[in-house]
């Protein structure tokens, strides 16, 4: 092969081609023509996926400490939840309290919804803590000899006679020493010397043995009931607040004989109260009514339903209600175990501590009060106690109280809690309290003779 000759400079219409390169053959030369090259630079594969490996890092240990986050906020929610709800069940004013708060932030109805969880869970625990115990249980009070009551120096033209005690059939067997026998609690003046009051105690629930009901018996011809606002409740929300304590002249002498619970707070229901020419909250259509006339008769029943329970009546001094009534006519309502809110509080198949009045045919007045009660449980107790009408009364744990009293040879009022589970003592209706309340005094009637007329005293 023959070399190329290069010549310098190169002639006119040459070009100038560098580096010279050997034709393929000899008949056909390559012609090398100038190539324009454009300068592309492509990282790493290595440099290109780094970021985005390190974002997908980054992402993947936020969402595991968002998960944790999410997870502990979950569980202190939880948590702090059942802390709050065990401390609007407990025993004391923080508890009342709590309680209160939980129904401003949550409402009355969810508030009832967690109320009635919480309280089914304990039920359990304390039927599972009864039968670890053998199912012992100890009675609210013992008694080594019944009092014996003074004679009564009544003339034989008298009609009067006292109040009937028949015994409470116990439920359960074997029962508690003296269970279902009425203990007297005080006596009328000369020359009647009848029991004014009696208690005692039923256990109505043979599932839950340790449910005592503690019930009073109040011989209404010697005793005036009464009934007192408290400054919060239940007219506080409508800008009507009341007392909340006894007037000072029936606290003095012998006069105050027991004071006991009230009702729900306003937000439960609006039910309606008048005390002392005032309305605290409307009266609400068919809403269980206790009420009281100018001659001290005590009239249970229905609103706008019993002829006599309505505004229009002047002769009514007081009333209070209190969601539906319990027992009606002899008959425990049904509503009360078909698991529905009563009054926007607990539901009616919760165990709680509960209260109740109620009367019986004979004119008497009853007050009962437990813990571990169902609606249903409270009004089987007033009703083996005699009471044809009946209403339940709080259940709050904390407000659920009843005191007897009583002033010794010295003068120096005594007070006793009918439970010893109940909280408070008994001097907070004296001093003063939030919540409406009822308290009876003594008195002393003219009496009767045979002829029909009546002999003042």
């Amino acid at each position: 092969m023959n070399r190329q000759q290069l010549e310098w400079p190169p002639q006119q219409g040459r070009q100038f081609k560098w580096p010279p390169q050997r034709p393929l053959s000899s008949q056909q030369p390559i012609q090398m023509q100038p190539q324009q090259h454009q300068f592309e630079w492509s990282p790493p594969e290595q440099l290109q996926t780094q970021p985005i490996q390190l974002q997908e890092q980054l992402q993947n240990q936020r969402k595991p400490r968002g998960k944790r986050l999410r997870r502990w906020f979950v569980c202190l929610s939880i948590i702090t939840l059942i802390a709050v709800v065990f401390s609007s069940q407990a025993n004391g004013s923080f508890g009342a309290v709590t309680a209160d708060a939980m129904r401003a932030v949550l409402g009355p109805t969810i508030t009832a919804q967690v109320e009635s969880w919480f309280l089914g869970v304990s039920d359990t625990v304390h039927q599972a803590q009864s039968h670890l115990s053998g199912r012992h249980v100890d009675p609210p009070w013992t008694v080594q000899s019944l009092p014996i009551a003074p004679a009564s120096a009544l003339p034989t033209s008298t009609t009067l006679a006292p109040m009937p005690l028949v015994p409470v059939m116990p439920v359960i067997t074997p029962s508690l020493p003296s269970e279902g026998v009425w203990i007297t609690e005080g006596y009328a003046a000369p020359p009647f010397n009848f029991p004014l009051a009696a208690k005692t105690f039923l256990r109505p629930d043979p599932v839950r043995p340790y449910a005592i009901v503690t019930l009073l018996q109040f011989d209404m011809r010697f005793i005036r009931l009464h009934m007192v606002a408290g400054t919060s409740e239940p007219g506080g929300p409508r800008g009507v607040p009341g007392p909340g304590v006894i007037p000072v002249p029936d606290q003095k002498g012998t006069a105050l004989l027991a004071a006991f619970n009230g009702g729900f707070k306003y937000a439960d229901g609006q039910y309606g109260m008048q005390a002392n020419g005032t309305v605290y909250v409307p009266p609400q259509p068919s809403a269980a009514t206790v009420a009281v006339t100018n001659e001290g008769q005590i009239i249970l029943g229905k609103w706008g339903v019993d002829p006599h329970l309505n505004s229009g009546n002047s002769d009514l001094v007081a009333w209070r209600q209190n969601a539906a009534l319990l027992i009606d006519h002899g008959v425990i309502n049904s509503l009360a175990n078909d698991g529905a809110a009563w009054g926007g509080t607990i539901l009616n198949r919760t165990y709680t501590w509960r209260s109740g009045i109620g009367i019986t045919a004979q004119g008497t007045l009853l007050y009962a009060a437990g813990s571990s009660l169902s609606a249903l449980t409270l009004g089987q107790a007033l009703h083996a106690a005699g009471a044809v009408m009946a209403m339940q009364t709080d259940i709050n744990p904390f407000w659920v109280r009843a005191f007897l009293y009583n002033r010794n040879s010295t003068g120096t009022l005594q007070i006793t809690k009918l439970n010893p589970g109940m909280q408070g003592s008994g001097t907070e209706y004296l001093y003063g309290t939030v919540r409406d309340f009822f308290y009876l005094t003594r008195f002393l009637p003219n009496l009767p003779t045979k002829s029909g007329t009546k002999k003042t005293l």
